[in-house]
């Protein structure tokens, strides 16, 4: 698993703009296109290759309240975030990682635009950590501070649109071991390390504060990375799915060896058939033509119903074509193939695919594609739906995938390597100091899940530790207990009255520890009922100077 979480900070990580700071307004625009960059050793990255590909249009919306000139790349860094370093040494002590003695910023190459600088800066603040859960640990490998990327507006063929107010906030990563042996403990470990992260009471919350970057293989599969999934909940759903397609396309490989086929020997031709399909009745297709777009067909021989093979439920082999089709090609009209094995029902649909296999000489042992749209799009749809099946002769491809709904994923690119990482020469490197540990770990919070396992101990209701174990009332639920009130009643004054006013809008947050040590004090020894504490709550949260015996009195009606 790899945690993005994002470090509460007044100011981003590498100048002084404000961080938090969203915004739907702009003041001005930037396009940009990247380009690929040799690595530190002069080899290019094959992700970095892969969007350089896609010749996208790279648009940027600009707010003067949260940008500045750092985030064009026209201004070196500032110095580093000295808070957001401490909070990410807090987190990394946390996990029980060595500190690093010295912090070196590298480069992370980023060409699909979500950072204008074509680089995300990032740097290893702690390794070799671990967690307690569920009677083992979970391996930290690192834990990483670097500076989040833009928020995507549309993305539509060849041109992207980015939001750039969460560019450069700090946010850290944590790399865990591959220790997760089920989809469902999956989930339930990168929600305990959410939750230890927010016992540091340093990190932000709320949606796309925290993204969760799922790495997945099966034995004989190769890694295979879900990117950017915002809730814990989707989890086990996705690393089920990719487990089960990961065994699929194995299944395939075995299938097409059984065949007799490989890659030397597989036989495939591609060719413009526009003027052939010009009189076609397939709405796209006849839309395309209408456009001034190409038609073209490539021919697979002895592939037939190859993809029609299912990879994910309710999908096939068709779409793993699709998706590089979809993103490389940016052919993202969906469905943005044709092919033989599966052609669709329209009025006479019949004689476009006799019309197709007469063009392509397809036998019934083969299975021809079809793809459209702009002439040179067709060109590199071609090559990499090409190249797609010649992967499935190796399995599984290394690649980074977008999760949908129902635990479904689509392909988003290939997996990025260490080719594109390489120092940053801008930035001068950071001595951690001894002293400088030694007193974030002086002061260090008590952990999410040794306060649960003493909330347990206590007998508080089980509904509502999770929530107090993150709250600002520990240490009003311990003075509860050693004061030996009853702890089911104060959980119900404390947690379940409170929660259910909060949702309501009632600010029950602003009510002192002393007001409600003293409501759940009386109610234990009164033995109120869950109504009347609720009323209680209610007018504590309005009412600051009347004595809670004088409030318990009034809503019980006496």
């Amino acid at each position: 698993m790899e945690i993005h979480q994002q470090l509460l900070t007044t100011k981003k990580l590498f100048c002084r703009c404000p961080a938090g700071l969203y915004s739907k307004e702009h003041h001005a625009e930037v396009l940009r296109h990247m380009r690929p960059t040799l690595s530190e050793m002069g080899v290019y990255d094959g992700c970095a290759l892969m969007e350089f590909k896609t010749k996208k249009e790279i648009l940027y919306f600009l707010n003067r309240s949260s940008v500045c000139t750092y985030e064009m790349d026209d201004t070196p860094p500032f110095p580093m975030n000295s808070e957001a370093l401490d909070i990410a040494i807090e987190i990394a002590l946390f996990c029980n990682c060595w500190i690093v003695d010295e912090l070196h910023i590298a480069r992370k190459q980023y060409l699909d635009g979500s950072i204008p600088t074509g680089f995300q800066r990032t740097a290893i603040v702690g390794i070799n950590g671990r967690i307690p859960f569920e009677g083992k640990e979970i391996g930290v490998r690192q834990l990483s501070i670097e500076e989040d990327s833009c928020r995507e507006v549309d993305d539509t063929g060849h041109l992207i649109k980015f939001r750039t107010d969460r560019l450069g906030m700090p946010l850290i990563e944590v790399v865990t071991e591959p220790c997760f042996e089920t989809p469902e403990e999956a989930g339930r470990g990168v929600r305990h390390i959410g939750r230890l992260l927010r016992s540091t009471g340093h990190v932000r919350r709320g949606l796309g504060a925290v993204r969760q970057d799922v790495n997945v293989s099966i034995s004989g599969g190769l890694r295979v990375e879900i990117k950017g999934v915002p809730r814990y909940q989707l989890i086990p759903d996705l690393t089920r799915t990719e487990a089960f397609r990961q065994k699929a396309l194995l299944d395939l490989r075995e299938e097409l060896k059984g065949r007799g086929l490989s890659k030397e020997n597989l036989k495939f031709s591609a060719h413009d058939i526009t003027e052939e399909l010009k009189n076609t009745c397939s709405p796209m297709l006849r839309d395309a033509l209408t456009r001034g777009h190409k038609i073209r067909g490539i021919k697979f021989e002895k592939l037939s119903g190859i993809l029609n093979r299912p990879t994910q439920t309710g999908i096939m082999f068709a779409s793993e074509i699709a998706g590089r089709v979809r993103v490389i090609a940016c052919l993202d009209g969906i469905p943005n193939i044709y092919h033989t094995d599966n052609y669709p029902e329209y009025p006479r649909s019949h004689i476009d695919l006799r019309t197709l296999k007469n063009t392509l000489d397809i036998k019934n042992a083969d299975v021809g594609i079809v793809v459209w749209g702009p002439a040179a799009d067709t060109i590199t749809a071609t090559n990499e739906i090409r190249d797609r099946i010649l992967e499935a002769f190796d399995g599984v491809p290394n690649e980074t995938r977008q999760h949908m709904r129902g635990g479904l994923s689509d392909f988003e690119r290939i997996l990025p390597g260490a080719d594109r990482m390489y120092p940053d020469t801008d930035h001068p490197p950071i001595r951690i100091t001894k002293e400088r540990v030694d007193k974030i770990r002086a002061s260090l919070p008590e952990p999410a899940y040794e306060v649960e396992k003493r909330f347990r101990q206590y007998g508080l209701p089980e509904d509502v530790i999770d929530e107090l174990a993150l709250s600002s009332r520990i240490k009003l639920i311990d003075r509860l207990y050693h004061e030996k009130c009853d702890m089911k009643l104060a959980g119900r004054v404390i947690g379940q009255a409170a929660r259910s006013l909060r949702r309501k809008g009632i600010a029950v947050d602003s009510i002192a520890d002393e007001r409600f040590f003293e409501l759940s004090t009386i109610c234990s020894e009164k033995k109120l009922q869950t109504k009347i504490i609720e009323r209680a709550v209610r007018a504590l949260a309005a009412d600051s100077k009347t004595s809670i015996s004088q409030i318990i009195d009034e809503v019980s009606g006496k």
